[in-house]
């Protein structure tokens, strides 16, 4: 019997060792995302290229399960929140002389760990390394991830490498690398992780700062509607300050941006609906004309695409983020401004109190008109 025993053990044990690099990220991910909360805290650093400097920061990740969280907060899955902070440049080399790198740094949210094989295409185990982490050393194995990054309208278009140093007994990431845009390789060295602790206040703060977040401009409403002209996707001019004398909503839009697909197609929803009412519904992105026409085929969007190449549009309207919609009156004047629409069913009804006095919803199934 006993030696029965021995060999199950020996034999869990090989089976361990031999799990495939996708497999024990897949792991990895299942136990920050089945935890009830989690803490990922550390610090992370990166050369700054060409000099004799580097750049520091503190980051810190947590989430939580909607059970744990206040009521207004919850939603259908985990809640998780990344800040950094501590910002400084050392000297890399002793006794280098060239200057302190006057430049912006991109700082990429590390520790998010429950989203390790989120978009993940391929993962190569390429070592193996012993990190200490609170007095104890820990075996690692460190994979190399590779991840499609592509927007969904445009697949294997783009791909983004990470390095994660794994302990395959306790399921802990201790370190990690990413690259960024502008040069930077930064690499993650995690301080500390915590498990199913009451989300803290610094957490709960994060989120309220979120919802609190305005959902319109009332700053806006009465402003009188810049006088541009921009270019359709087909080459035709459109001059906004031609169209005075009819409703106008203008949906901005990003093929980066998830939440504007839902924003961008219930606009066409009311474009289709208040046709008869002369309601003119336009949509303006600051794509190029290649991506705005793949991700527009791709969403079956008909509208009208005006192309916003030098971002004077959305210069002009004080675009600070995406989705924004804004209603124009038949005088020009700006009626709502919408900030990020949580719910694009809330326009109806302001859409429809400024139409004219017969407008009614149209039948199903107008023209297409994109171009």
């Amino acid at each position: 019997m006993l030696r029965s025993c021995i060999s199950l053990l020996v034999l869990g044990a090989s089976s361990l060792s031999a799990q495939s690099p996708s497999a024990l990220l897949q792991r990895v991910a299942d136990h920050f995302n089945n935890a009830n909360t989690f803490v990922v805290k550390g610090t992370a650093s990166a050369a700054v290229p060409g000099t004799s400097w580097r750049a520091n920061y503190e980051f810190e990740t947590q989430g939580a399960q909607p059970a744990f969280l206040p009521l207004s907060f919850r939603g259908p899955s985990m809640k998780v929140t990344s800040r950094v902070g501590k910002f400084s440049q050392t000297l890399a080399v002793p006794g280098a002389t060239d200057a302190k790198p006057q430049r912006g740094f991109a700082m990429v949210p590390l520790g998010q760990y429950n989203t390790l094989t989120r978009s993940l295409t391929d993962a190569q185990k390429t070592g193996t390394e012993n990190i200490t982490f609170e007095g104890k050393t820990h075996s690692c194995e460190v994979i190399d991830a590779v991840y499609d990054t592509s927007p969904e309208f445009k697949p294997q278009s783009t791909n983004a490498h990470k390095r994660v140093w794994v302990d395959p007994s306790d399921l802990l990431v201790l370190r990690e690398t990413r690259s960024t845009p502008d040069g930077m390789e930064w690499t993650g060295e995690v301080t500390s992780i915590s498990f199913d602790l009451p989300p803290s206040e610094t957490m709960v703060q994060a989120l309220q700062a979120f919802a609190a977040q305005a959902k319109d401009r009332p700053d806006w409403v009465g402003r009188t509607v810049p006088d541009l002209t921009l270019t359709q996707l087909s080459g035709a001019r459109v001059r906004l300050a031609e169209l005075q004398g009819r409703p106008v909503l203008l949906d901005f839009w990003g093929s980066y941006c998830g939440p504007c697909k839902r924003t961008t197609l219930y606009a066409q929803e009311l474009a289709k609906r208040y046709q008869p009412s002369a309601l003119t519904v336009l949509t303006l992105t600051q794509d190029s004309a290649a991506d705005a026409r793949l991700w527009a085929d791709y969403n079956h969007v008909t509208l009208p695409v005006l192309l916003d190449s030098d971002g004077a549009a959305f210069k002009a309207f004080d675009i600070q983020g995406i989705p924004v919609t804004i209603l124009i009156g038949a005088d020009g004047k700006v009626v709502h401004y919408w900030v990020g629409l949580d719910d694009p069913a809330s326009m109806e009804p302001v859409v429809q109190a400024n139409l004219p006095t017969h407008a009614v919803p149209a039948a199903e199934g107008s023209q297409r008109h994109r171009d």
